[in-house]
C-alpha cells in the first residue's frame, strides 16, 4: 500500500493548483470540469491531433459553445439540464472524431484533473464496486475536503496572503489521498492508478478557450457603424457589459478611459454593450448623453431588449471579457475591476497585453 500511496501522491499532489485569485476564461461556475477541459490548449496538444482532427473538434466546441453560454443566467436546475446535455453531445460526437487511444487519453487527463472526486462518478465508480460503508466513508471524506477548500478559498478572496493557502491547500489534498488510499482495497488501488494513465501536469490547466457568442444587432449603436465579432478578428476585443444607473459600472469608467487612451494605437478595439438594469436606463437618448457625459470615444451596442446579455448569459452589471485575435472568449471579470482593494483593473491590462502579444492566440487547434 505504501508504494501506491507514493504513486498517487506523486500523480496528484505534485500537480495540484489551488484555486486562482482571479477568474479565468471559464464561463459557467459550476459546470461539469469535463466541459472546460475540452477547451484547453494543453489538452489538444496532448492529444496530438490531425489538422482535420482539429478542424473537426474545433468546429464542434463552436457550436456547442453558441448553445452553452446563454445557460449562464438561466436557473440552477435548467442550466445544469442544459449543460449536462451539451457535455453529452459532445461527448458522443467526439467518438468519430478521436481514436480510441486518444479517446482513453482524453478521459485519463479527466480522472486526473477530478481527482478523488473522479472515484464517485458512474464509470469509475462502476469498476471499483465498491461496498456500501466504503462509499459512504468516501462521500463523507470527499465532501468534507470540498467543505475545506471552500473555505481556504473564501480566506484568499478576503484577503489573506496566498502562499500560506497554498501550503494548507496541498496538506489538505495529502491527508484525504492519504485517508481515500486506506479505505481502497489494492485490487481497487490499481484499478484507479490504471484510470489515471501516464503523467499529465494539470498546473497546464486554467486556459480554456471558448467561441465568443456572435453580437446582435438592436439597430442602436453609438460611435460606430454595426459590429460583428466576425469582423473584430485580428483584433483583441474587450466587451464590457453595464448600465449607466449603476455605481459599479461607473467605478469602472476611469480604467476603460485608460484602455481607450492607453491602446489607441494598438489592435484593441473597446466595445460597451448597455444593457439596461431600469425603466429608466431604457431610453436610448439618456444612454447616448450618458456615454458622451462619460467621454466614451469606443462603440456601445444599445442592448434595449437584453438580446445580448441572455446570447452571453450575462448576469452581473459590471462584466468585462477578454476576447483574443481569433474571436475566443480568454478571460472575463465579473464586477467592478477595484471592489474592495480587487486589482482587476491592473490583471485585465495585463491580459489585454499578454493577448496583444500573443501570435498564435489557439496554440494546438484550429490553425
Amino acid at each position: 500500500m505504501r508504494c501506491f500511496r507514493m504513486a498517487v501522491l506523486v500523480l496528484l499532489v505534485g500537480c495540484l493548483a489551488f484555486p486562482r485569485p482571479v477568474p479565468a476564461a471559464d464561463p459557467f461556475w459550476g459546470a461539469d470540469p469535463a466541459w472546460s477541459l475540452l477547451h484547453e490548449p494543453a489538452v489538444w496538444g496532448e492529444l496530438s491531433l490531425s489538422s482535420e482532427q482539429s478542424r473537426l473538434f474545433r468546429g464542434l466546441l463552436d457550436k456547442l459553445d453558441a448553445r452553452f453560454f446563454p445557460l449562464r443566467n438561466k436557473p440552477e436546475a435548467e442550466a445544469t439540464k442544459g449543460a449536462g446535455e451539451i457535455l453529452a453531445d459532445a461527448t458522443r460526437q467526439l467518438q468519430s472524431v478521436l481514436s480510441e487511444a486518444q479517446l482513453r487519453r482524453l478521459a485519463e487527463i479527466q480522472s486526473r484533473q477530478q481527482g478523488t472526486t473522479a472515484l464517485l462518478q458512474a464509470g469509475l465508480s462502476k469498476r471499483m464496486n465498491y461496498k456500501p460503508r466504503q462509499r459512504e466513508q468516501l462521500e463523507a471524506l470527499i465532501s468534507e475536503t470540498a467543505a475545506a477548500t471552500r473555505m481556504l478559498e473564501k480566506r484568499l478572496t478576503n484577503g489573506e496572503p496566498r502562499e500560506p493557502l497554498e501550503k494548507e491547500y496541498s496538506e489538505l489534498k495529502r491527508d484525504e489521498l492519504r485517508k481515500v488510499t486506506g479505505i481502497l482495497t489494492g485490487a481497487q488501488r490499481s484499478v484507479w492508478q490504471k484510470a489515471l494513465g501516464r503523467d499529465f501536469d494539470l498546473t497546464r490547466l486554467g486556459r480554456a478557450q471558448f467561441k465568443a457568442p456572435e453580437l446582435i444587432d438592436s439597430g442602436e449603436w453609438l460611435n460606430s457603424k454595426p459590429l460583428s465579432m466576425r469582423e473584430l478578428e485580428g483584433r483583441v476585443v474587450v466587451l464590457h457589459f453595464y448600465a449607466f444607473g449603476c455605481s459599479n459600472c461607473i467605478h469602472n469608467y476611469p480604467t476603460y478611459l485608460d484602455w481607450q487612451e492607453r491602446f489607441r494605437d494598438a489592435q484593441v478595439v473597446i466595445l460597451g454593450i448597455h444593457t439596461p438594469e431600469t425603466s429608466a436606463e431604457q431610453d436610448s437618448a439618456s444612454v447616448k448623453r450618458k456615454a458622451e457625459d462619460a467621454d466614451f470615444e469606443f462603440p456601445v451596442l444599445v442592448d434595449g431588449e437584453k438580446a445580448n446579455w441572455n446570447a452571453w448569459g450575462n448576469s452581473m452589471w459590471p462584466s468585462v471579457y477578454l476576447i483574443d485575435r481569433r474571436g475566443y472568449l480568454r478571460y472575463f471579470w465579473p464586477g467592478e475591476l477595484k471592489w474592495q482593494g480587487a486589482t482587476g483593473d491592473r490583471w485585465m491590462q495585463e491580459r489585454i497585453e499578454e493577448l496583444l502579444a500573443d501570435e498564435e492566440p489557439n496554440p494546438g487547434i484550429g490553425q
